[in-house]
């Protein structure tokens, strides 16, 4: 097959004298005749120097040895250096998966913190329950106590009186009797 080039392909308009376009050949394709903008041209042209120039880069930071090995050494196709990377993407792919995981338990335990945070909750609740009625059965302990006290010096009381009406009346009935 031959070696087809853009300009050949390019139509453009007659020029003042000419009949009008030449001949197509049977395997030619007629395609749109496009103007380069300065700007596409300048990026054309950076894409064509950047590899070169990042090789140079190293100067940069004074590493001659690493710019003239980069000049020498063989150079590396995509391919190579896709499988190159092929690694690092498995890795990627592991450290991703492990992500998830992580993620999946951190979730697992940020429910199970949420559920002893309310147990907490609850038992904290109980405990103020507790001593609320703790301290209402010290009160009503107290009373008790007062009430009792109060009882045991009135039976004391009443002992003592009984106790001295008995010794009367055996003084009494000893007077009484010879």
């Amino acid at each position: 097959m031959e070696d087809l080039r853009p300009e050949e392909f390019a139509t453009e308009a007659p020029k003042t004298g000419e009949a009008g376009t030449p001949p197509r050949r049977p395997m030619e394709i007629a395609r749109p005749v496009h103007h380069q903008s300065a700007m596409e041209k300048t990026v054309g042209v950076l894409r064509a120097i950047l590899p070169i120039a990042q090789k140079f880069l190293p100067l940069l930071d004074g590493q001659v040895g690493t710019v003239v090995s980069n000049l020498i050494g063989p150079q590396n196709s995509p391919r190579q250096v896709a499988n190159a990377l092929l690694p690092l993407h498995e890795g990627l792919a592991q450290l991703e998966k492990q992500h998830i995981e992580l993620r999946a338990q951190v979730a697992g335990q940020s429910a199970a913190l949420r559920q002893m945070a309310e147990e907490i909750e609850t038992v904290r609740k109980q405990i103020e329950e507790t001593a609320a009625e703790q301290q209402a059965l010290a009160g009503i302990l107290s009373k008790m106590r007062r009430r009792m006290n109060l009882f045991a010096v009135a039976g004391l009381v009443l002992l003592v009186a009984l106790v001295a009406l008995n010794v009367v009346l055996l003084l009494h009935l000893r007077r009484v009797l010879p």
